[in-house]
């Protein structure tokens, strides 16, 4: 059955239930159409039209698709907290939210006391399933955080700076007072890396199966931990650093410097890619969002800021001190100095960040790192006297991949998850900031100039095969010898020319080149007294 509405297309009537499903999709649509659509009407050129029509429905179908796979695919909802009229969100205390949730999630609430081995670091697995903590005085522990339980733990007897898991929860990486080691899950020393040194930072690149570290002369290593392989050793030459992170989105590793500077590096690379001076004191702290485009720093300058890793621009600038920062997978940022954390949101959708929650530690607690869990709303705080995990309404990805990571997998699952993740390995060389590059044609580069060697050697080539033409024999008085001698002069000439001519060239524009130069510098020095102009830098040419 149909119908013919007012504005003359046909439409038909649905069931109740499809037409409100069908109204949901539509809502959802909008969320992932590409702004407004071009007006067609207005343009004149056929051709122009045609293709930007095209291209406006593939982007109404991809949009549709995406609405589709969100509404079927990704049943669970994010929740966040709401504040009604004059409530602010980030008075609502721990308690509160404990009363209002569920059982199974209100057991991620908790505080454990271990004030004789702390201060606490730790880190989760990509699916959150576990957790591995690291006490400074030499504990190490992993835990189940399903049901909470112990799965190994163990003393090394030794300081421990910080702790990684490696590809999953089977192996993990402490850096310890000499040097990194790498255990087992049973807690089974396998491999001691003697190389490093003594390591104060970790980072696990998990596509290219690549350990980082910094140690405390500032010296970065990048090892292969399928090969073993040391792929990249390089001396930073700015100090002391114990500040490092990974960029989700292309694996480049940034480290914040006590000059206020962050650099960026990759493994193939004995040069930053990046240098940028970020404060106006030594960094404190260093996260990136998800999406790997925003970059967030605290400094002893009592700032943090938001920087735009496109344009590498400051976004925004917040006052206060952080130790410690990190993001949530849907973009919250937890920053926390002393036994404060304060979380902030974009709530606006903006980049504009404001405050979300707070929570004091209980007092003397002082706070060394948070870290968000992936694919729950809690939130991990290592402290100086254990650790302790709180209810962040929104933070986590409410649906899981299970092709990507899977907090439910099994034994096979994991088996097979690490064959096929061992042989998508990518290459250290693929790191890059733009890893969108890969796959794409390299521009012709501008031809080099040829050595004055190599035009030489071309230059007798040219004669040889000039001397070497054999005239043909002409009539009587013709043929004197002479006149050969001079014909194979006139070849060699004539093969030497463009040889020359390009010499010539070259000249001209190496003098005109050196005018240039000393033209820019005597407009530099004129502004100057004469005492001074001799100190005026002679620029390198470009």
């Amino acid at each position: 059955m149909e119908v013919k509405p007012e504005d003359g297309t046909d439409a038909k009537i649905m069931p109740p239930k499809e037409q409100e499903i069908a109204d949901e999709i539509d809502v959802k649509v909008k969320k992932y159409l590409r702004g407004e659509g071009a007006n067609l009407k207005v343009i004149k050129d056929k051709k122009l039209k045609g293709q930007l029509a095209i291209r406006e429905e593939l982007y109404g179908k991809s949009a549709k698709a995406a609405a589709k796979a969100e509404k079927w695919l990704m049943p669970s909802e994010g929740g966040y907290l709401e504040a009604e009229g004059i409530e602010k969100t980030w008075r609502i205390t721990q308690e509160a939210i404990a009363r209002e949730v569920d059982i199974l999630s209100s057991r991620n609430q908790y505080d454990i006391v271990l004030p004789d081995l702390g201060p606490y670091t730790l880190d989760f697995t990509t699916s959150g399933r576990y957790m591995a903590v690291a006490g400074r005085k030499g504990h190490l522990a992993i835990i189940d955080m399903k049901n909470l339980g112990l799965i190994k733990e163990f003393q090394v007897k030794e300081t421990v700076h910080d702790v990684v898991f490696l590809h999953n929860e089977l192996f993990f990486a402490a850096a310890q007072k000499k040097y990194p080691y790498i255990y087992n899950r049973d807690g089974t020393e396998l491999h001691c890396l003697k190389e490093q040194g003594s390591i104060l930072k970790l980072q696990f690149l998990k596509n290219h199966f690549v350990l980082a570290s910094i140690n405390k002369f500032g010296k970065l290593h990048f090892q292969d931990v399928t090969t073993g392989e040391m792929v990249g050793n390089y001396r930073t030459g700015l100090g002391r650093c114990d500040v490092m992170q990974v960029n989700p989105y292309n694996a480049v590793i940034a480290l914040g410097h006590s000059n206020g500077t962050v650099t960026m590096w990759k493994p193939t690379s004995a040069a930053p890619l990046v240098k940028m001076l970020s404060h106006h004191g030594p960094i404190s702290a260093l996260a990136f969002h998800p999406n790997g485009h925003l970059m967030a720093t605290a400094g002893r300058d009592r700032k943090i800021k938001l920087w735009d890793l496109r344009k590498f621009e400051v976004l925004q600038t917040l006052p206060g001190h952080a130790k410690t920062l990190d993001f949530s997978q849907k973009g919250l940022l937890a920053a926390a100095i002393g036994s404060f954390v304060q979380i902030l949101g974009d709530l606006s959708g903006s980049q504009n960040y404001s405050r979300y929650m707070n929570h004091s530690m209980a007092k003397g607690y002082q706070v060394r790192k948070v870290l968000f869990r992936p694919y729950e709303d809690v939130l991990g705080i290592g402290h100086s006297t254990g650790w302790s995990s709180i209810l962040i309404p929104g933070s986590g990805e409410p649906n899981f991949d299970s092709w990507v990571a899977n907090p439910f997998e099994t034994s096979k699952q994991r088996r097979e998850k690490e064959v096929r993740s061992l042989l998508d390995k990518l290459p250290p060389e693929t790191i890059m900031l733009d890893p969108t590059k890969i796959g794409t044609v390299r521009q012709a580069r501008k031809k080099e100039k040829p050595s004055k060697q190599e035009r030489e050697a071309e230059m007798e080539v040219a004669i040889a095969a000039a001397k070497g033409i054999n005239f043909k024999k002409k009539t009587k008085g013709r043929n004197k010898p002479s006149k050969r001698v001079k014909k194979i002069q006139e070849t060699v000439e004539r093969a030497k020319r463009p040889f020359l001519e390009q010499q010539m060239e070259e000249k001209e524009e190496d003098e005109s080149s050196k005018k240039k130069k000393k033209q820019k510098i005597s407009e530099e020095s004129e502004g100057l007294p004469k005492s001074l102009q001799r100190f005026v830098r002679k620029k390198a040419s470009p």
